[in-house]
C-alpha cells in the first residue's frame, strides 16, 4: 500500500508543479519585452541627435558649437554624444565634458552610469544562475546560434570614427549599429548616427552627430525580473509540496483505512467479523465509505440468507428422500408391496418438484423485486375479483374506497391469495372466512379472518419462517409451507408488515398493512 499511497501523492505534486511551472515559461519571452525595450532607447538616442543636428545645422564652426551645447546639456544627458566632422575626426565628445565624481561640478547621475559597466547584477547571484542554466542550455540545443557582434569598445581611443554607422550618417543617411561590452557585466551598446547639414538646403554633409547609449540598466533589469520571477515560484513551489502533501495524505489516509477494514472483514472461513465503519465526510471518499457499509451489511444479510435457506431446504428435503428410500428398500424386500411402495416413491418424488419449485420462487423473488413494475392499486376494487373464486370467502370492505398502494398487481394477488388459501384449507368445510379492508394513518389493512384451529403457543413467531407448518403430515404433503414467507417478503419490500394471530372468538387472523400511496 505504500507504492499505491507514492504514487497518488507524486501524481498531485507533478500536476501542481507542472501547473505552477507554466509562469517559469514566460522567462523565455522577455526577450520579446526586451527587443521593445531597445527599441524605445534607440528612439530616445534618435531624437537626441536628431535635435542635435538640427542644432548645429549651418554652423560656421562646428566643433566649438557642438561643445558649447554639449557642455549646456552635459548634467542633463542620458547617452553619450559625440561630433565628427565630414572627414570622421572627433569634433566633441560628451564623455570629455563630464565632470570626475565628487566634484564641485556634481555627482554622475544614473544615466550616466551607462558609460561604464561596472557594478553588480541580478545575473550574477547563485540563485539565478541554478535556475536560468536549464532554459540557456536548452535554447542553445533548440535555437540556431546568434551571430557574434562587434566589440562595444569599437571607438576606444580613436580620434576618428570610421565605423560604419559613422560612415552611412556622412554619407547622408541614417546609421545605426549593434556591440556587445568587452568589460565587467556583459550588455549591449547601441549607437545612432544622424548627419549634420551645413545649409539649410540638406545637400552637403559637414559632419555627424553619433549618439550612443549601454543597454546595461535595460539587461539588469530584465536579470531582476527574472530572479523576482524565479523567487515568486519557489515560494508557491513550497507552498504547493505541502497542499500537494496535506491532499495526498487526506486522500490516502481514509483509502487504507477503507482497504484495511475490506482485509480484515471476513475471516478465514469466509465469515463476516468485521464491518465497514463509514466515514462523516460530506465528500466523495465518505459517499464511497457509506455505500461501501450499505453493500457489507447488504451482503451479511444476502449470506445469511443463503445460509439458512440452504439449511431449510435440506431438512425439508430429507424427509421426502428418507421416505423414497425407505420405499425403495421395502420394494426390495417385499414383492406383494411393489406397487403400493412404487406409488409412495413417485408421490415423494412430485413432493420434492413441487417443493424445489416453491424455493426457486423463494429464492428469486427479492431479486425480481427491484425489475417489477409497479402502479397504484386500489384494494376496493382488486380483492373482490381476487376473491370471487373462493365461494366460502366474505368480503367487507370498511375503507370507503380511500385508499390506494403503490404495488406490483400480480404480487398483490400473491400476497392476498397465499394467506386466503391458508385460511380455507384450515377452516371447517362450509365455514365462512372473512376478508376486511380498513384505511387508517396512511396505511391500508387487510384482515384475514378464519374458523379453524387456531395456533399452537409460540407459533406466532414460527409462521412466517420457511417451510413451518402445523399442518399433518398427510396434509404437508399437498403445502410446502412458503406461502406465508413469501408473502412476508412482498410485503417487506413494500414498506408493509404482517402478522397472524389467534382470535379470541377462535380461529386465526391474518392482518397484512401496506403503505398508502403518495404518487
Amino acid at each position: 500500500m505504500k507504492i499505491s499511497l507514492r504514487k497518488i501523492s507524486v501524481k498531485l505534486l507533478v500536476f501542481n508543479v507542472l501547473l505552477l511551472s507554466l509562469p517559469m515559461v514566460s522567462l523565455l519571452y522577455l526577450d520579446t519585452y526586451e527587443r521593445q525595450l531597445l527599441r524605445s532607447q534607440e528612439s530616445s538616442m534618435i531624437q537626441q541627435a536628431r535635435t542635435l543636428s538640427a542644432a548645429l545645422q549651418g554652423s560656421e564652426d562646428l566643433g566649438a558649437e557642438a561643445l558649447r551645447i554639449i557642455g549646456n546639456l552635459n548634467n542633463r544627458l542620458v547617452s553619450r554624444i559625440r561630433v565628427v566632422d565630414a572627414g570622421g575626426r572627433l569634433l566633441a565628445d560628451s564623455a570629455a565634458l563630464m565632470p570626475e565624481p565628487g566634484t564641485a561640478a556634481g555627482v554622475r547621475t544614473a544615466a550616466e552610469e551607462d558609460y561604464t559597466d561596472g557594478g553588480t547584477s541580478a545575473e550574477d547571484t547563485l540563485l539565478y544562475r541554478f535556475a536560468v542554466y536549464p532554459i540557456n542550455t536548452a535554447r542553445n540545443l533548440l535555437l540556431p546560434p546568434s551571430p557574434e557582434l562587434e566589440a562595444g569598445e569599437y571607438y576606444s581611443g580613436k580620434t576618428t570614427l570610421d565605423g560604419p554607422e559613422v560612415k552611412t550618417a556622412l554619407e547622408g543617411r541614417y546609421g545605426a549599429a549593434t556591440r556587445i561590452s568587452s568589460g565587467g557585466q556583459r550588455s549591449i551598446n547601441l549607437y545612432s548616427a544622424i548627419p549634420v547639414y551645413s545649409s539649410s538646403t540638406e545637400t552637403e554633409v559637414s559632419g555627424a552627430v553619433l549618439v550612443s547609449r549601454s543597454t546595461f540598466q535595460i539587461l539588469n533589469y530584465l536579470y531582476e525580473l527574472r530572479l523576482d520571477i524565479i523567487r515568486i515560484f519557489l515560494i508557491f513551489l513550497l507552498i504547493s509540496v505541502l497542499l500537494s502533501f496535506g491532499l495526498a495524505m487526506s486522500l490516502t489516509i481514509p483509502v487504507v483505512r477503507l482497504k484495511n477494514e475490506a482485509g480484515s472483514i471476513l475471516d478465514e472461513s469466509g465469515n463476516f467479523r468485521n464491518h465497514f465503519t463509514g466515514f462523516r465526510r460530506g465528500d466523495e471518499i465518505g459517499e464511497l465509505s457509506r455505500s461501501l457499509t450499505r453493500l457489507s451489511s447488504d451482503l451479511e444479510n444476502k449470506m445469511e440468507f443463503i445460509d439458512k435457506f440452504t439449511s431449510d431446504m435440506l431438512h425439508e428435503l430429507k424427509n421426502p428422500l428418507s421416505t423414497i428410500k425407505n420405499a425403495a428398500v421395502l420394494a426390495l424386500e417385499v414383492p406383494g408391496r411393489k406397487e403400493e411402495l412404487l406409488g409412495n416413491i413417485l408421490e415423494e418424488e412430485k413432493r420434492m418438484e413441487r417443493l424445489l419449485g416453491e424455493l426457486k420462487k423463494v429464492s428469486s423473488l427479492e431479486n425480481r423485486f427491484e425489475n417489477e413494475r409497479t402502479g397504484n392499486v386500489n384494494p376496493s376494487e382488486v380483492l373482490p375479483v381476487i376473491l370471487s373464486r373462493y365461494p366460502a370467502v366474505v368480503f367487507h370492505d370498511f375503507s370507503d374506497s380511500g385508499c390506494a398502494i403503490n404495488i406490483n398487481i400480480d404480487r398483490f394477488v400473491q400476497a392476498v391469495a397465499n394467506p386466503v388459501d391458508n385460511a380455507v384449507s384450515f377452516s371447517p368445510e362450509g365455514a365462512a372466512v372473512a376478508v376486511s379492508l380498513f384505511a387508517e394513518r396512511g396505511f391500508c389493512r387487510i384482515e384475514i379472518d378464519d374458523s379453524g384451529p387456531g395456533l399452537a403457543e409460540g407459533a406466532e413467531l414460527k409462521v412466517f419462517d420457511r417451510f413451518y407448518s402445523e399442518r399433518t403430515e398427510e396434509s404437508r404433503r399437498e403445502h410446502s409451507g412458503l406461502g406465508l414467507a413469501i408473502v412476508k417478503s412482498i410485503v417487506s419490500w413494500y414498506g408493509g408488515s404482517c402478522s397472524l394471530q389467534n382470535r379470541e372468538a377462535g380461529g386465526c387472523r391474518f392482518t397484512m398493512s401496506l403503505p398508502v400511496s403518495t404518487v
